[in-house]
């Protein structure tokens, strides 16, 4: 019958395990990997021989580069400087051309080229017929298998033709299957490289590719170039025949609207009407000038103001003399009339004849005005023989303007058309010209040499990268089984598996016996590690704070083999030489050994005790080698085994022993085999539970003390057994036995 814990407190237990396995100390997992650095070797190793197994069976590839700078040029026609222009540098003509590197069309003329055809690498055709076969039996498996998942085909009868334009194509992609096309950024220069099991093939292919897209290049120049010519020289015919036609038109126009000579005609008519515009302007003002005099003078008259109208005729020299005399005659009027008085004949002579060159005066003033009268009207007229003049030549000017912007856009047709034709005559000549010099838009920059080592597969990458695969595996596999490892190997770990006091770790002894017996280890040399390490076990035991030193001291494990009957034993004689009177029980009635361990017969045993066939004193006897009193033990029948479970003499029994011992030491069964160990322990002050390092399982040992916990509460303690020392100092955990070859000193081994 067993127990184990519930399933959320192992969980925890393990995780608390792993805490202090790994948690907070790095340098613990060093030491770890290191104490199982042969499994990590054996890892990488067997990672290596694998990737190593695999290169093997790889044939290597090798990889030929060119680069090819791409200077971005394209067809244009109708350049008037070149058929074939610069463009600007953009991404997009480069990533263009890595579509035509990666075309069939240009596989295709790689093949053709070296004749690829003839190859039997690249023509499975041409391959020897064992290997022809194989591959023809494996192919037609692939075909059987995919016929029967969907049906097979009628079967059709291929022409010779067809079978070689299927052998073609299938060369062809294969030459294109080897070739890796990248644009190189931030620059104008594409990369190409080849794949291929021969280095020289790869060098070779690679540099066909190269030579062949320059080669397509100028090809398609060329044929440009042949276009071009062909175009222009067609349209040559036709712009020949309308240029004449469009000067024809333009010297008919000339003819049929007068204007011969018309540009300098129209300049002197222009001049004309300018002119006559000037002299009309001339007139008009000459004309209103004399108009205003008219109409002045006739004012002066109407209003009877003769003064003022001679004064307006004034500019007549007649006038002028007539008012010389009219001055004078007045003046000897005057002088007459003071001398000679109103009626004298000299006075009125002199009037008389000063009324006649009055009368002179007005009638000069009316011819005057009669001149005026008419110069108006002379002005008049040649104002409007000016005007009609300038209307009429006006008239003419906008004919021939109307005629001469027609004759202008007949003239500038023409010479559109001569220009046109010009121009296509020089691209004629051009073209021809660049037949002769044509270049490709692109250079290789760089050729392809055969490379000296292959590709792919890269071995000392791939063997590198396995062989830290190997020990990055390894190491994880150790880390994992070290975590799922169920063993305990410190006292930190003890505590938090078992929840108990971890009171002492006994070390493993046997490669220092050399051919000792292993119970006489400590009573040969009591100056040993393993001597103090019990005697150190009874002092914890003794000075426990929270209970007092045990008298009756049960010793068991989860299983056999754990050491508990050595430690029993060795415990018992530590006491004993420390002048404790000790007795050593052996309470394993099943399978005694305290007698076989200490070399003596066994003729009585606690069955004999319990029955009453012994008494106590009879049924003792003394260590041969320590001052220790010892109870053997025997094999006992069933029936015994029933006594001993239904007996009610052991509590006297081990009153007694109390009597006569300071310290009885009980050497039981293990707890999970048999239900002895639970008997016992109710009549023990304390209970030693020994776990063996690195061996007892946790779970094991959680069960074993979950059953002792449920009959008897006096657990005194746990205790790891046979602790191999230099293993546990090579995990890293820093306690007694970590630091037991820093005071080795202070002992005297074997």
């Amino acid at each position: 019958m067993t127990h184990a814990l519930p399933h959320g407190d192992t969980r925890q237990g393990f995780a608390r395990d792993f805490r202090v396995l790994f948690g907070l100390q790095p340098i613990r997992i060093l030491k770890t990997l290191w104490q199982r650095r042969w499994t990590i070797l054996g890892v990488f190793l067997l990672s290596v021989g694998i990737a190593w197994g695999i290169l093997t069976q790889i044939t290597p590839t090798y990889t030929a580069s060119t680069k090819v700078l791409i200077e971005g040029r394209k067809t244009r026609i109708v350049d008037l400087h070149e058929v074939l222009t610069t463009l600007q540098p953009q991404m997009a003509t480069v990533l263009s051309e890595v579509e035509v590197f990666s075309s069939d069309t240009l596989a295709r003329r790689v093949a053709d080229q070296l004749n690829l055809y003839k190859d039997p690498d690249f023509n499975p055709s041409l391959r020897p017929a064992e290997e022809s076969r194989l591959g023809g039996a494996v192919m037609q498996m692939i075909s059987d298998a995919v016929a029967t998942v969907i049906g097979r085909p009628d079967a059709v009868e291929l022409s010779p033709e067809e079978q070689d334009r299927l052998m073609r194509n299938a060369v062809v992609a294969r030459v294109r299957a080897g070739l890796t096309v990248e644009a190189i950024r931030q620059s104008l220069v594409i990369r190409l490289t080849y794949r291929s099991p021969d280095p020289a093939r790869a060098a070779q292919l690679v540099n066909a590719y190269a030579e062949a897209y320059i080669d397509q290049q100028l090809e398609a120049k060329f044929e440009a170039v042949r276009r071009a010519s062909i175009w222009l020289n067609s349209r040559m015919s036709d712009l020949r025949a309308t240029v004449l036609e469009s000067e024809s038109a333009v010297e008919a126009y000339r003819s049929a609207s007068g204007l011969v000579g018309a540009r300098g005609g129209q300049l002197a008519a222009q001049q004309k009407l300018t002119e006559l515009n000037s002299q009309l302007v001339i007139a008009k003002s000459k004309r209103s000038e004399q108009a205003a005099r008219v109409a002045r003078v006739e004012a002066t008259l109407r209003s009877g103001r003769n003064i003022d109208a001679r004064d307006e005729v004034l500019s007549s020299q007649l006038i002028a003399r007539l008012k010389e005399q009219e001055a004078t005659l007045s003046r000897q009027m005057s002088e007459q009339g003071s001398l000679y008085g109103a009626r004298h004949p000299l006075l009125l002579k002199t009037q008389s004849e000063l009324a006649d060159i009055r009368r002179k005066i007005d009638g000069e003033i009316q011819t005057q005005i009669q001149s005026l009268r008419n110069e108006l009207e002379v002005l008049r007229e040649r104002e409007q023989a000016l005007d009609a003049e300038a209307r009429a030549l006006e008239a003419k000017v906008l004919d021939q303007n109307k005629a001469e912007v027609r004759l202008r856009e007949l003239e500038r047709e023409a010479q559109a058309n001569r220009a046109l034709y010009e121009t296509f005559l020089s691209r004629v000549k051009e073209t021809g010209e660049q037949e002769q010099i044509q270049q490709a838009d692109a250079r290789i920059i760089s050729q392809a040499e055969p490379p000296r080592a292959p590709s792919s597969p890269r071995r000392t990458l791939i063997l590198l990268l396995a062989g830290i695969v190997g020990l990055v595996g390894g190491s994880a596999l150790v880390l994992v089984l070290e975590h799922f490892d169920a063993g305990i190997r410190t006292r930190d770990q003890l505590e938090a598996a078992l929840g108990r006091t971890a009171i002492g770790m006994i070390p493993e002894i046997g490669r220092r016996l050399s051919g000792k017996r292993t119970e006489d280890y400590m009573v040969d040399n009591p100056a040993s590690g393993f001597a103090e390490a019990f005697r150190m076990l009874w002092f914890t035991m003794k000075h426990l704070r929270d209970r007092k030193a045990p008298q009756v001291l049960l010793v068991t494990s989860s299983l056999p083999n754990e050491g508990k009957s050595l430690t029993a034993l060795s415990l018992a004689r530590t006491c004993a030489t420390l002048g404790m009177k000790t007795l050593l029980v052996d309470g394993d009635v099943r399978r005694s050994t305290i007698a076989k361990k200490i070399g003596m017969e066994a003729t009585c045993s606690i069955i004999d005790l319990l029955d009453g066939t012994a008494a106590l004193a009879d049924a003792v006897a003394r260590d041969p080698r320590t001052p220790l009193d010892v109870l053997p033990g025997r094999s006992a029948r069933n029936s015994d085994i029933d006594l001993m479970a239904l007996s009610n003499g052991a509590e006297a029994l081990f009153a007694k022993m109390r009597e006569s011992y300071d310290l009885i030491v009980v050497d039981s069964p293990p707890v999970l085999p048999v239900a002895d160990v639970q008997i016992l322990a109710q009549h023990a002050d304390q209970v030693l539970f020994c776990v063996r390092w690195d061996s007892t399982p946790r779970q094991t040992a959680q069960s074993a003390l979950q059953m002792l916990s449920e009959v008897c509460g006096n657990i005194g303690g746990v205790l790891l057994t046979r602790v191999d020392l230099r293993r546990h100092a090579g995990y890293g955990y820093h306690d007694a036995g970590y630091y037991y070859s820093q005071y080795r000193k202070y002992y005297t081994e074997a």
